[in-house]
């Protein structure tokens, strides 16, 4: 099918057709081969990209990296699954994808951008936990039961996320932590992170106070301070 393009060789409108070639490019010091779409003149025989196919061709380029190298690996998806536990279909019905999808996945072929975004995000154990609310209805109750009592589901139990945290904090506290990740330029998860390693080493510090020691060695530390070297059992007393 042809239409009419102005040629940059003729400078006149000519008969073009849209052609694809495989071309090559360099992201990131890696050489990544895609398919290129261009339009070829009809007269001169000329191949040239029109406004919008560079953008189109970059992106191209961009997804054949992202596929070769960024993309979840067969190892990695059959990996995700087994820590929750999930056969195939199941996997596939709470990601809201076919048992046939995640099969070829499994044998190779490389997910396209929206998918992949689901197994990224399903590596979270408190969005996959959210994604199998969302479609637990869809799964057998056998099915069910190895989820609920896998390691990666039940570690979403533990680790319930930041929103949830949110809830636990007062409107004093949530201004706290807001206001001083703002005034220091950081998120705010860096910022409570940076209070939860606080309070780890004020615990830690409180537990060797309080410790009873059993003997002085001032030259054994790996610290080099001379602190004395706690007696675990007797520390546990």
């Amino acid at each position: 099918m042809t239409e009419k393009r102005s040629c940059p060789t003729c400078e006149v409108l000519r008969d073009v057709e849209l052609v694809d070639r495989e071309e090559k490019a360099t992201i990131k010091g890696r050489e990544v081969a895609f398919v290129a779409r261009l339009y070829r003149c009809g007269t001169c025989g000329t191949e040239f990209e029109a406004p919008g196919q560079l953008d189109a061709n970059l992106e191209a380029a961009r997804e054949a990296y992202t596929r070769l190298y960024e993309s979840p690996t067969a190892e990695d998806i059959v990996r995700l699954r087994s820590e929750y536990g999930a056969s195939q279909k199941a996997f596939g019905l709470i990601l809201g994808l076919g048992e046939l999808t995640i099969n070829s996945y499994e044998h190779g072929s490389p997910p396209g951008p929206a998918n992949r975004l689901l197994l990224r995000l399903s590596q979270n154990p408190v969005i996959f936990r959210a994604m199998y609310a969302q479609n637990r209805s869809r799964v057998s109750a056998l099915q069910r039961k190895r989820i609920e009592q896998s390691g990666g589901f039940r570690s979403a139990e533990a680790w319930t996320g930041v929103e949830a945290l949110a809830h636990r904090l007062t409107q004093i506290e949530r201004v706290k932590v807001e206001s001083c990740a703002k005034l220091l330029g950081v998120s705010v998860v860096d910022q409570l992170t940076t209070y939860v390693r606080g309070a780890s080493a004020e615990d830690f510090g409180g537990l060797v106070r309080e410790a009873t020691w059993s003997t002085w060695h001032p030259n054994r530390l790996p610290d080099g301070h001379g602190a004395p070297v706690l007696d675990p059992l007797e520390a546990a007393s």
